[in-house]
């Protein structure tokens, strides 16, 4: 069995680093850019599609693709052939891979809105008219089944992490830090701040597609009271009246 040794990571991007025994980690950026993402996005829909014999799966992430190797066979040429396909184009100027657009209801009750409003220096409407006028973009799904980071919201929602835990967020809440937003998948505590309530669930194992979610779809919150929002969390089918239209 050939064993997959520790590599340094190339200067430029990409970079291809050596993951443990059956694995290489290709980076496009060293923090979170929109354009590293979709180049991102972009290498991996190609490697889940090209069929490159001894790669066993791609797995993206906010900057960088995984791809799990089989090591029964020859490594070293697997490697080369993900370093061809990495040196075949331009992943930077690969178009967006958006196809839709969710519209998600969402009421602006959280504990920390106020908070996070003030730390983005801006007032609580002032905030929420912000958050729902914003486009935001699926940068990768994780965490928990089907949940997603939401980005990038502008620079003066750059906003740290709480110094403590929240112990108990509940599933389909709205929180934000570091420029992104998430609706939660589950109940679970975070250092993000709760900022509203949606009847949006990320992941339904009964639905055609248990991830409501796809990289690269687009997203934008619409604002509704707590009475409207407590009959849309009712609804079956478990998106809470969010409404995906296809972009052509």
């Amino acid at each position: 069995m050939n064993r997959i040794a520790s590599s340094q990571t190339q200067a430029s991007f990409p970079a291809l680093t050596y993951i443990g025994i059956d694995g290489v980690l290709v980076r496009f950026a060293d923090r979170v850019t929109e354009q590293g993402n979709r180049a991102a996005l972009a290498f991996h829909t190609h490697m889940s599609h090209a069929g490159i014999e001894g790669v066993l799966e791609s797995a993206p992430s906010l900057i960088a693709v995984y791809l799990r190797l089989d090591i029964s066979g020859d490594v070293s040429a697997i490697v080369q052939k993900v370093r061809e396909a990495l040196t075949a184009r331009d992943w930077f100027s690969e178009p967006a891979t958006e196809g839709r657009l969710w519209t998600i209801p969402c009421c602006f009750d959280g504990p920390q809105l106020a908070e996070a409003a003030d730390l983005a220096g801006v007032s609580e409407q002032a905030a929420i008219k912000e958050l729902t006028q914003a486009q935001v973009r699926v940068l990768t799904i994780g965490f928990a089944p089907g949940q997603p980071y939401l980005g990038n919201l502008p620079e003066h929602w750059n906003l740290p992490r709480m110094s403590g835990i929240a112990p108990n967020v509940p599933a389909c809440a709205l929180v934000v830090a570091v420029r992104q937003l998430i609706i939660f998948a589950n109940a679970a505590p975070t250092g993000w701040r709760h900022i509203g309530t949606t009847g949006f669930q990320d992941f339904q194992r009964e639905r055609a597609e248990p991830f409501a979610f796809r990289a690269g779809d687009l997203v934008q919150f619409s604002k509704v009271g707590r009475g409207e929002m407590d009959a849309l969390i009712l609804r079956e089918d478990g998106l809470g009246g969010a409404i995906c239209e296809a972009l052509t």
